[in-house]
């Protein structure tokens, strides 16, 4: 994967911003602390960690090499001159502690290169003591360190915050640097998968990859061929018991995003263990378990009707870019049958089906809407 010649090391996309950046620093204009906002997955911190390679770079100043000893240091956030501030705390906040350790450090840097970088990210996380420890820092930062704050929402920030530091505003990705990122980062997948979470990301690489790999993308669409299936048929395919095409493929799916969500939970709860604490009588007998101590697993009872929303949501999704894609005189979604109708009909499946997503968000009976919404896109 070869980024764009004005764009840093690891970076693709987002030419403007990044011309805009290396003016800046070779002018000597580069604002100490700035904010680099935009959706989840556009590669807010990928820019950040390209940005550092620029302004630590010895071989390429101002845009960086990607090369040398210290761009593969930088890109593989492992260089004492590039920092992270990240949450930690309850609550997915940003801990005073991490802060006031944050501003310790900084205090004393660069250490290796010219200047240091300090991404926080999300700046969002920034709580009200955290986010005030590092105000004196941010507003006169010491010479060559640099703020880098990550943010999804620039109202998330805090005021206090967001006033002494410059937006940058990073738009959503032009779909053919989206299939280019999949290509690099998913090669296992097939070009109709990838292509496919590339239509369903909307400018989001990092959405578009986790599409890719998503063990439920592939039973949701053959929900979507069912239930096209059944919506063609009316009643008697919508209705037609649990065993019936239609719903067996819902349950094979909802049962692989309950599989997927719980994987997931037993990640992240392997991910918080902590060390089992062993103690040792003065004999030198060990007294309690060897090995990590398990975090306490979460249960809710609400985790199978989220999962139903969850296959419902993606089914929208699907169903609404099968659509779209006929509107602009596409195939539509591979192995998903045509829908042969009048384009003024599809605009109103589609208004439908908008109606339904909504229906789902708001804690519905989710088969009993889903069921409903069928009928209406039928005959």
């Amino acid at each position: 994967m070869e980024e764009s010649a004005t764009c840093f090391p690891g970076v693709l996309g987002h030419e403007a911003i990044c011309g805009h950046l290396q003016r800046a620093i070779e002018r000597g204009q580069l604002h100490h602390a700035l904010v680099l906002a935009g959706p989840a997955g556009v590669g807010k911190e990928t820019l950040a960690r390209g940005l550092a390679c620029a302004l630590l770079c010895p071989e390429a100043k101002g845009r960086g090499c990607g090369r040398c000893p210290i761009c593969v240091r930088v890109l593989a956030r492992n260089h004492p001159d590039l920092s992270y501030l990240t949450p930690s705390g309850p609550g997915g906040l940003i801990k005073i502690e991490d802060a006031r350790a944050c501003l310790i450090r900084q205090a004393s840097a660069p250490y290796e290169a010219d200047a240091h970088v300090i991404i926080v990210d999300p700046a969002d996380a920034l709580g009200d003591k955290s986010g005030n420890a590092l105000l004196k820092a941010i507003e006169e930062p010491r010479p060559g360190v640099h703020w880098l704050l990550l943010s999804q929402n620039l109202h998330g920030l805090l005021p206090t915050i967001l006033s002494r530091a410059l937006p940058i505003r990073m738009g959503r990705l032009p779909e053919p640097v989206v299939r280019q990122i999949l290509s690099a980062q998913a090669p296992e997948v097939s070009e109709e998968r990838r292509d496919m979470a590339a239509l369903l990301a909307e400018g989001s690489a990092g959405e578009a990859v986790a599409l890719a790999r998503d063990p439920v993308l592939e039973r949701c669409l053959e929900l979507l061929r069912h239930a096209l299936a059944a919506a063609a048929r009316g009643p008697v395919g919508i209705f037609s018991g649990d065993h019936a095409p239609l719903w067996s493929s819902w349950s094979t799916a909802v049962e692989a995003a309950v599989a997927a969500h719980d994987a997931e939970d037993a990640r992240a709860r392997e991910a918080a263990a902590e060390p089992a604490v062993v103690k040792v009588d003065a004999k030198g007998k060990v007294k309690g378990k060897k090995g990590r101590a398990k975090a306490k697993k979460t249960t809710s009872k609400k985790a199978p009707a989220a999962r139903q929303r969850e296959v419902a949501t993606r089914l929208v999704d699907l169903w609404t870019l099968h659509i779209r894609q006929r509107l602009r005189d596409r195939p539509g979604l591979p192995g998903v049958p045509a829908i042969e109708r009048p384009p003024a009909r599809l605009v109103r499946d589609l208004e439908r089906l908008r109606e339904l997503e909504a229906q789902v968000r708001g804690n519905a009976n989710v088969r009993l809407v889903v069921e409903q919404t069928l009928l209406e896109l039928g005959p």
